[in-house]
């Protein structure tokens, strides 16, 4: 018998046994859906204190499952912050840290590829997103069986562009660009003049017919919705905020890009309702884990304004800061055959932690290199087995945030350097660094330990809003 076959049959036998040794729900590899929302703030969901606004499908999939208070991407952007949750990477580790930067190496170890090694149907259906000037099929050679809907983050902006991706291909729309704009139609970046078909609609169903195509087989299913990020080129037009229809707020007294943010939030919850119903109308909800996240802190672009809704929290900064508000982001896990609900944790966790979490939950041994470790025993209640990060690490353009327990070291981007107690300060308005000096340095000496020198080549036209 060959070396390498030996090897495979004793992994093999050692992840048997490991099952063996589990709960019986355990024993399952379960089907996920995660949904990654796009500018979606840590305040913007009821269940999270939103008191204007109201997400009741996302509600109850908290009251029914996990929901973390603690949780934080890896960057205040999407572009390296979805390259965390493909890599297991933290911002210090990853090849892509800002916009500027160019996609994810072919060859690089990523989520797609632990699911397709467990023989799971995959797709991303939404907003791949993942570094700049990459190959309409970039999802594809990453690993993923399928991808549906917008490659470049400039095109996603854009509700109604004239064409999305299949596959690596293009297909046209009915919206129509204006007149001469030769850009949008190459592109697909821009603000259309004939708007007919809304890309969260055809998102969503391209969701729902994935679940239901692969119901007799595991699936993950990686739904990143565009919701709820403005239409940049639309400016303060209420075109910056593009939606369908205002529905429910078309009478309310607020400037139209408040009317469409509420709108998007709004369809972000439907959809959510969507997608638990079709799993229970397939007796598919013990099988499935749904995760809920987003990608950065909420913005403050297409004119709408991070204080009407309160969509920080109780947080100081958004979008692009490493303060709280730009960083700390709602997270649910919901899965009644295996996440016992009714539960809410202030255990440490961020995106890293979804590599081995993944791994584990497919039953494959981690893959490496991650920064983060497996999140399982905290989803299954076994909360005192969960192992804790002793801290976070955050880096982006000069800026750096360490956190450790409730202190928290942050640089700003002109190297003026804080520490905050965030027990007692929450939203990092009082420097501690001189009552603590001790503190302040060990958190500081994080730094050569986490930062790894990198020299990506920037693609040409420069960092994306």
């Amino acid at each position: 018998m060959r070396i390498a076959t030996r090897i495979a049959l004793l992994t093999s036998l050692i992840l048997a046994l490991s099952a063996a040794t589990r709960p019986e729900t355990a024993m399952r590899s379960p089907n996920i859906v995660f949904i990654l929302c796009d500018d979606l703030g840590w305040g913007d969901l009821s269940c999270y204190g939103q008191k204007t606004l109201r997400t009741p499908n996302l509600d109850k999939l908290a009251a029914e499952g996990l929901r973390c208070t603690d949780f934080y991407t890896t960057s205040p952007v999407c572009s390296p912050a979805r390259a965390s949750i493909m890599t297991g990477l933290h911002s210090g580790h990853l090849p892509i840290r800002h916009l500027a930067d160019p996609y994810l190496p072919d060859d690089i170890n990523n989520i797609a590829k632990v699911f397709h090694k467990a023989g799971y149907a995959t797709t991303c259906t939404g907003k791949y997103g993942v570094g700049n000037s990459q190959a309409h099929d970039d999802a594809l050679k990453k690993g993923f069986d399928h991808h549906y809907g917008y490659n470049c983050m400039r095109h996603a902006h854009n509700f109604f562009p004239p064409w999305l991706l299949e596959d690596g291909k293009k297909f046209y729309l009915r919206n129509r660009p204006p007149a001469g704009d030769q850009r949008q139609w190459e592109t697909g970046v821009g603000v259309a003049e004939l708007k007919v078909d809304y890309t969260p609609d055809l998102v969503e169903k391209e969701a729902l017919d994935f679940i239901e195509e692969n119901q007799n087989r595991p699936f993950f299913l990686y739904y990143c919705t565009n919701l709820p990020h403005a239409n940049n080129e639309g400016g303060n037009s209420p075109d910056g905020m593009e939606v369908d229809e205002y529905g429910d707020f078309a009478t309310k007294d607020w400037k139209d890009n408040e009317k469409g943010f509420a709108r998007m939030l709004q369809r972000i919850d439907q959809t959510v309702g969507k997608v638990r119903a079709k799993l229970e109308e397939l007796g598919l909800a013990e099988d499935t884990i749904i995760m809920f996240s987003s990608d950065n802190g909420p913005h403050q672009e297409g004119g709408h304004a991070v204080k009407t809704f309160d969509s920080a929290g109780p947080f100081q900064g958004f979008k692009r800061s490493l303060h709280e508000g730009g960083i700390r982001v709602p997270f649910i896990a919901w899965g009644p055959g295996r996440i016992p609900g009714g539960r809410v944790s202030e255990e440490l966790c961020y995106f890293p932690d979804l590599m081995n979490t993944f791994c584990e939950l497919v039953m494959l041994p981690p893959e490496g290199p991650a920064d983060g470790h497996s999140l399982v025993p905290l989803l299954e209640g076994r909360e005192d087995e969960q192992p804790s990060h002793p801290y976070l690490y955050h880096e982006y353009l000069g800026q750096i945030a360490v956190r450790e327990g409730n202190h928290k070291f942050y640089r700003d981007g002109d190297g003026a350097e804080f520490l905050y107690d965030l027990e007692t300060d929450v939203h990092e308005d009082t420097d501690i660094k001189d009552q603590h000096p001790a503190i302040f340095a060990r958190l500081k000496g994080r730094i050569a330990l986490e930062h790894r020198d990198y020299a990506p080549t920037p693609v040409l036209g420069g960092a994306i809003p």
